[in-house]
This record gives C-alpha cells, sequence and structure tokens, in this order.
C-alpha cells in the first residue's frame, strides 16, 4: 500500500513537471526581424599615404514595437545572420582597406583586407560565422536592446568615400510568465 502511494506521488509530480515545460512553452513567443544601418565614411584630402579611418553607428533592435514592449522580458536572442557590404563607392580604382576591424562594442572582429571599387561593383556581401562572437553580441543586445558597431581601418588612397551596409537579423525569444 506505502510503495503504491508512493508510486503514485511520483506519477503526480513527473506529470505536474512535464505540465509545467509546456506551459512555459505557451508563454513563450519569438520575434524574428532584421535591423539595417549604414555607415558613411569619408576620408577626404588628397595623399598618397595610406589614411587611418573610424565611423560608429548604433544598432537598436528596441525600433522593431514587439521587442520593445517586452525588453525586461527576453529570454534569449540568437543572431541568425550578420554581414556588411560596400555601396556608392567613389574614389580611385583599387583604393583597398586594409588593418581593418568591426567591433560591437566590446566585440572585435577582424576583417579581410577589401578593393573598395570590386566589392561595391559585385554586391559582395561579407558575412560574420564566428559562432563565439556571435553569441557575445546577442548577450549585449539581451541586456541593453543596443549596441554600437565600429568600422576602423586604413584606406589606400584618398581622397575616397563608401558606405558600409550592416544587416543584422535575429530571433529574441520573449517568455511572458
Amino acid at each position: 500500500m506505502k510503495t503504491s502511494k508512493q508510486a503514485t506521488l511520483l506519477l503526480i509530480v513527473i506529470t505536474m513537471i512535464c505540465s509545467c515545460n509546456k506551459i512555459d512553452e505557451l508563454t513563450e513567443f519569438d520575434v524574428t526581424d532584421g535591423f539595417s544601418t549604414t555607415m558613411n565614411i569619408s576620408v577626404t584630402g588628397e595623399s598618397s599615404e595610406p589614411q587611418i579611418f573610424s565611423e560608429a553607428v548604433t544598432v537598436d533592435i528596441s525600433t522593431n514595437q514587439d521587442i520593445q514592449d517586452n525588453l525586461d522580458l527576453i529570454q534569449d536572442i540568437n543572431i541568425n545572420s550578420l554581414t556588411y557590404e560596400v555601396s556608392n563607392f567613389a574614389g580611385t580604382e583599387n583604393t583597398t582597406v586594409t588593418n581593418a576591424s568591426l567591433s560591437f562594442d566590446t566585440i572585435r572582429i577582424d576583417i579581410e583586407n577589401i578593393n573598395l571599387q570590386q566589392a561595391d561593383t559585385a554586391n559582395t556581401i561579407y558575412t560574420i560565422t564566428d559562432s563565439t562572437k556571435l553569441r557575445d553580441i546577442a548577450a549585449i543586445l539581451k541586456s541593453s536592446a543596443s549596441v554600437t558597431a565600429t568600422l576602423e581601418g586604413t584606406v589606400s588612397d584618398t581622397p575616397v568615400i563608401f558606405d558600409v551596409i550592416i544587416n543584422l537579423n535575429l530571433t529574441a525569444t520573449v517568455d511572458v510568465l
């Protein structure tokens, strides 16, 4: 009899645990959205010497109304993709960007040398694939909803003007309970 009561109690506890997990899943929803921002880079003055540049913009995921309405309830953020591309190049042929990095707050990502004219003409999209850095950026966005993206590097020739378009696609999991 005692064993039967214990088995019944154990069965009830297991059922409740499973039910609670199912209920928790019912109170969650995902918000998937893309966020795009453009850095306008202009290095003026004529010089045959390489010139250093730095430009920063803010990526703010709270521009999505569902995220804004549930900032305190975000359980997780997963970055689905993070890309950048060069656009609107105006400058000397074969001008390249070297020694470049793209940082998101304190998360630094070194980027390859880029021939600006070729990248713009070919509409080359560069994808950031380092999963550790993507998780770190997601953690920043989960805690503050915005991150400062900074592009730093050296251009081989000036004057030069170009844009760098950053595209961030993510899924935020919101738990309303």
